[in-house]
């Protein structure tokens, strides 16, 4: 029985069954992206990319980092010692019930032409000359302690000092190496003489050679061949009674630890070569295994040998050469967004980044601006026994702050009270709208903070895309360190996390709302029924405190097509869109024929029937849900197959109407029904 399932007989030819077309299955929508600043994380990573490389890119800004739970966003980014909001969001996110998110740290790029270094990495010179560099920018590099050790092994090999003459085996240094030996080209070797005891490694007979070459020899007087290895350097003799010299491989092993007092980080990276040409060089396993470190190269030499004393003496270096800088007060609405097309970085910052992420279906920015900080004005002075009063704000929320620019994250500060940075925060939003839109993704935004109901509306009023979502008020969590105060936490990263949850526990038809907020315990500016209904009917989606917790009563975009008005609509949508552009891209190059057309079709309506199990559309059965119609192959023009799918989509009951009529004999009578054209809301969409 062969592998394909054939039952082989006689010998003679066999036909093999036709292999199965993929089955098309629909894809998760649950997965959030988060771009913001951290202290740390991959930044100005090396280029791959050719054609980058080609243009003198050599590192890329951004980096999308894919992360499973607040534990390894930690390990990778740092936690809530920077100035942004990119750890609450993350944090709140995962508290709600996200599984996976991908997050791009966001550092500023000098402008004008490519970067030749990574700017802001401390430094660290090992005694030896070897320089390396902190993984990225950023103070936490100067936390480093760096250890180089060198391991030795013995190899089963014989000397052989000179060669036989034969053109394949021409004169020069080498070793035979025995079965099972495997010595690379470029690894390092100690050969010192058998007589000599292991201490005394200093002895003039103790060499240090490199392998240039493996060779396969023929023996002269027996049968088989031999694999020498070519050193580049002479190498003691046999002495004059054939003990051979100790052959020794030569390897590195470095160890980084990261001394954060929050989180202590260690790496060993064994088995290093020590010389440029070895496949696993210390620069090459650094640069492509390491966390926290990078190697320091010359771009036009390229990587250098690691230079090795003769007693092989471990390497250690504790504080660095040059210290690590925080660039963050560099980072600018440029940096945030980057270049979509053209230029040198096109698609390596920032949001578009995430052109090339195919799992990411929601955009969340939480340090799109930064709010200025306030400051408290001193009072003024009383004269003593005089009758001092404080002065109030309206609501009574204490003295009124003056605000100053923020000295951490000052290049994205706007004040959304102030009308011209209520404007530069329209301008980001409404651009981050059409990235969302461009990539096919859905931007979740925050209502700016402290503005009014009327103000509220107003802001809603610069937004038409179904690839957008508004959330408002902020909300309010416990600080990161026990006793804290509490702290504002943007409400699209909640809103975020139980879009996640809803779509795992009931699948992508049921609306993410009616849900509780875990972890939050306070809402910054509090809804009443008017003004939520308003909202409700504009599709702002509202965050309500109630006497057990804080609840999300709304899953709208801020869309005014009545169709696309529902965020389930639009996220079933896109996910069909992902399905016939990924699944069926096998389709392209297969004969355009009846066979073509009937698979099509069966793919299909295998996915769009298992959307229709799930509950995703509003027709009770397939011929009410959807239709599907193939066209023949060419009716189009020479080498085009129209196919044309239609959906009803399935829309929340957002309204539920109880009617309750008490007569003059005290008879009671009550019904319920649903509505989708009240203005009040009574319970959120299920």
């Amino acid at each position: 029985m062969t592998p394909d399932g054939i039952a082989l007989g006689a010998p003679g030819v066999y036909v093999a069954p036709p292999v199965p077309q993929p089955r098309t299955a629909t894809e998760p929508m649950d997965v959030a992206a988060f771009v913001g600043v951290a202290p740390r994380g991959p930044a100005y990573e090396p280029a791959d990319d050719p054609s980058l490389r080609g243009e003198g890119t050599r590192f890329v800004p951004s980096v999308a980092v894919p992360v499973d739970s607040w534990d390894a966003y930690v390990e990778a980014f740092g936690g809530f010692e920077g100035p942004g909001l990119l750890p609450h969001a993350v944090a709140a996110y995962f508290v709600q019930g996200g599984r996976r998110a991908y997050v791009v740290r966001v550092v500023h790029r000098p402008a004008g032409r490519p970067v030749p270094e990574p700017p802001g990495c401390a430094r660290y010179r090992l005694p030896n000359g070897l320089v390396l560099r902190a993984r990225n920018e950023g103070s936490w590099g100067d936390r480093l302690t760096v250890e180089l050790r060198f391991v030795t092994r013995v190899l089963a090999a014989t000397v052989r000092p000179h060669g036989t003459g034969r053109p394949q085996d021409p004169a020069g240094p080498g070793l035979v190496l025995q079965p099972g030996a495997v010595v690379p080209v470029g690894s390092l070797l100690r050969i010192r003489a058998a007589d000599r005891p292991t201490g005394e490694d200093t002895a003039p007979d103790a060499v240090l050679a490199t392998v240039t070459r493996l060779v396969r020899v023929g023996r002269p007087d027996a049968v088989g061949s031999d694999l020498v290895a070519r050193l580049d350097r002479l190498v003691p003799a046999p002495d004059p009674l054939g003990a051979q010299p100790v052959v020794e491989l030569v390897e590195g092993e470095l160890t980084v630890t990261d001394h954060d007092p929050e989180r202590r980080r260690t790496e060993r990276l064994p088995g290093l070569g020590l010389r440029s040409a070895h496949p696993r060089s210390l620069d090459a396993v650094v640069l492509r295994e390491s966390r926290l470190l990078a190697p320091v190269d010359d771009a036009d030499a390229g990587p250098a040998d690691v230079a090795v004393s003769d007693d092989l003496a471990a390497l250690e270096v504790r504080s660095p050469l040059r210290r690590g800088e925080d660039r963050w007060h560099l980072v600018t609405e440029q940096d945030l967004f980057g270049a979509a097309s053209g230029g040198e970085t096109a698609g390596t910052e920032g949001v578009e980044v995430f052109a090339t992420v195919p799992e990411v279906a929601t955009l969340v920015v939480p340090d799109l601006y930064a709010r200025p900080t306030p400051t408290t004005a001193a009072p003024p002075e009383v004269p003593p026994g005089a009758a001092a009063f404080r002065p109030c704000r309206p609501g009574g929320a204490g003295p009124r702050a003056a605000a100053e620019p923020s000295r951490s994250l000052e290049g994205l500060v706007l004040d959304p009270t102030d009308p011209d940075g209520l404007q530069g925060v329209v301008d980001r939003q409404r651009r981050l709208v059409e990235v969302a839109g461009r990539l096919q993704l859905v931007a979740l935004l925050d209502v700016p903070p402290g503005l009014r109901a009327a103000q509220v509306l107003r802001w809603r009023s610069w937004f038409d895309s179904s690839c957008a979502a508004a959330y408002h008020p902020w909300l309010r969590a416990p600080g990161p360190a026990r006793g804290a105060p509490l702290v504002d936490v943007p409400p699209s990263a909640v809103a975020a996390g139980l879009l996640a949850r809803s779509e795992l526990r009931d699948g992508i038809s049921r609306g993410p709302a009616n849900e509780r907020a875990v972890g939050i315990v306070d809402v910054a500016d509090q809804v009443d029924d008017l003004a939520h209904a308003e909202l409700h009917r504009f599709g702002v989606d509202v965050f309500r405190l109630r006497a057990d917790g804080v609840w999300l009563t709304g899953a709208r975009t801020l869309s005014t097509d009545p169709a696309l008005r529902q965020l389930t609509v639009r996220r079933l949508l896109l996910l069909l869109d992902r399905v016939l552009r990924r699944q069926l891209a096998w389709t392209v190059f297969e004969p355009g024929d009846d066979a073509l057309r009937a698979g099509l079709r069966r793919h299909l309506e295998q996915v769009l029937g298992d959307l229709g199990d799930a509950g995703a559309f509003a027709g009770a059965t397939p011929a009410e849900s959807w239709f599907l119609q193939v066209g023949r192959p060419d009716e189009e023009g020479t080498g085009r197959l129209v196919v044309q799918i239609g959906v009803a989509p399935s829309e929340p009951m957002e309204f539920i109407v109880v009617h309750v009529v008490l007569d003059a004999e005290g008879a009671i009578e009550s019904g319920l029904h649903g509505s989708a054209a009240r203005v009040a809301v009574v319970g959120g969409p299920r």
